[in-house]
Order: structure tokens, then C-alpha cells, then sequence
């Protein structure tokens, strides 16, 4: 059985067409904008995201958030810095989890963001997939030991899991098993936010994603490569770019943003140089926040 419902606000036209293995959801947030998800649930388990055009002359600013990695407060300082509006795009780069000792209080900030402003857009890290391929869902890696070494430890932690339990998980063979262990501290809203993530949003000008697009090819060609979307690096030191867009990126940890033709590098090393970046892509203004108690 197919159930059809459709939604209408001021804002925002959401289609739905539900059944038991199908979910697809076109939300045109404004006038001209048209944004789709597309999420598969055999088993209730696989997710894709497939993120389309948003409008530039729809917003005053359109505002690029770097890697968070698990740190709160300055996160808070930054929105605080921002002064977002109705008027505005955020779109936040990925990597909000892993190695800061804060990720839960991250996500649940970022979905108390969510239900204040509706021009907010959350972009898929490597290491959001990374956590949900640890749980079993759709991922480009899909190993529990590669996620807990490169920062699932300190994610698991912040929602309360003891070592002795995140240990045990590495075997734990079947991904069901493992997905309702990790469900025990894991709150619903928090699995539902990281299954919603988007691979890539693009504009008149800009095409963002988490990692980047190998240089030498167009960007429609880079967005079949989910594995370059997630965790390319090589772009960044190239000099020249085969892009019909700029493309605004994080991934790479540098000391300040790399702004170069057709390519922004937003993430400017939280975790490793306590510093958290945004831009706003229009107008180039950067707000930056420096919190040296981040370095480990």
C-alpha cells in the first residue's frame, strides 16, 4: 500500500510518497529552490541523500560552517558571531562528530538550530559515515575499527558508553546486534539526523561538499564519486581546476581558509588548531573563532 501526502507552508512545498522501502521528500525551501532526498529503508537501514539547486538571489548570505569535530562551545560562539536570519543559507561542511569530547551536545545543538531557522542544510563528513557504517547502514567505509580509531571513541563516550562497552563492539559481528547496542545511548533524533545528511548542494556559483572533487574532471562527474565527495585531498594543492563551479569544501585541516579560483577550504583545523571557521561565499567575509583549550 502507497500512501501519498503533501504538505504546504508559506515556506516550504514537501512531497511524500511513503511505503514500506520508499521515502522521497522534494522541499522547495523558497521561491525557485528545489532540494530532494531520497531515502531507501530496506530493512529500514539504507539511506541516500541527494541534495539539488538552491537559488543564490534567494538569500542575503549564504553562510559555510567548517569541521566541528565534537566541540560545542565554539560552535555557540561563532552562531553568536553570525547573527543568522530568515534571510540566510547556512550550510554546515560535515564532520560534526569524532575526537572533541562533545558530540552528542553538538548534533543536539545543530537540531535545535534546525527548528529555529529553516535555510539550514547539513552536509555529510567522512566521519558521519564512518559512524553509520560502524551501525550497519550504508556507508562508504563500513568498519567499526576504522571509525572508533579515527574518533568514534570520544563520539561514543560523550553518549555515555564506557570503554569496556565500545570495546565489545568491535566484536560484534552481526550489524543489527551492533546498531541496537549503539541504539541504547543513540537517541532516534540523533540516527534520523545523521541518516538525512545531504552528499552535496550546489548553487548558481558554488558547489558544496564535504571533501572536494578530483580537479581534473567536472563537477557533474564528481558527484557519482562518493568517495572523492567524502575524503579527497589531493585538490587542494592543485592550481588549476576543470569546474564549472567553485567548489567550498572542508575536510582538510589548514591553519586559515584557502580561498584560491574555484576553490574554498573551509576548515581550518578545530581540532588540531583550535580554530572555527565559516564564510560567507557572497561577499567573502569570514567569522572565525579561536579557542586554543580545542588542541589535544
Amino acid at each position: 500500500m502507497i500512501v501519498l501526502s503533501i504538505v504546504v507552508t508559506y515556506f516550504n512545498t514537501i512531497i511524500l510518497l511513503f511505503s514500506e522501502k520508499l521515502i522521497i521528500a522534494i522541499n522547495c525551501l523558497k521561491a525557485s529552490d528545489f532540494f530532494l532526498k531520497i531515502r531507501f529503508l530496506p530493512s529500514g537501514k539504507e539511506s541516500l541523500n541527494i541534495s539539488m539547486y538552491m537559488n543564490e538571489k534567494n538569500y542575503n548570505r549564504i553562510i559555510v560552517v567548517g569541521d566541528l569535530h565534537g566541540y560545542c562551545v565554539p560552535l555557540i560562539k561563532l552562531l553568536d558571531s553570525i547573527y543568522l536570519t530568515e534571510e540566510d543559507l547556512m550550510i554546515f561542511i560535515g564532520d560534526y562528530i569524532d575526537r572533541g569530547p562533545e558530540s552528542k551536545s553538538v548534533i543536539d545543538k545543530l537540531i535545535q538550530l534546525k527548528s529555529l531557522y529553516s535555510n539550514i542544510i547539513f552536509l555529510k563528513g567522512n566521519h558521519e559515515d564512518m559512524m553509520l557504517g560502524a551501525a550497519g547502514f550504508a556507508a562508504v567505509v563500513k568498519d567499526i575499527d576504522t571509525w572508533l580509531y579515527n574518533g568514534g571513541v570520544q563520539t561514543l563516550r560523550s553518549y555515555g558508553m564506557d570503554r569496556n562497552e565500545i570495546m565489545m563492539l568491535t566484536g560484534v559481528q552481526d550489524d543489527g546486534e551492533r546498531l541496537q547496542k549503539m541504539r541504547n545511548y543513540l537517541p532516534d533524533s540523533h540516527l534520523d539526523f545523521l541518516l538525512d545528511l545531504s552528499m552535496f548542494v550546489e548553487t548558481d556559483n558554488y558547489f558544496f561538499c564535504h571533501a572536494g572533487i578530483k580537479p581534473f574532471i567536472s563537477i557533474e562527474e564528481g558527484k557519482e564519486n562518493a568517495f572523492d565527495l567524502l575524503w579527497i585531498r589531493d585538490h587542494i594543492y592543485a592550481e588549476a581546476f576543470n569546474w564549472e563551479k567553485t567548489v567550498v569544501c572542508g575536510h582538510t585541516p589548514l591553519t586559515d581558509i584557502l580561498i584560491k579560483d574555484r576553490l574554498i577550504c573551509i576548515d581550518t583545523g578545530l581540532y588540531y588548531y583550535g580554530k572555527l571557521s565559516a564564510i560567507d561565499v557572497l561577499t567573502k567575509h569570514i567569522f572565525q573563532v579561536v579557542n586554543m583549550s580545542t588542541i589535544e
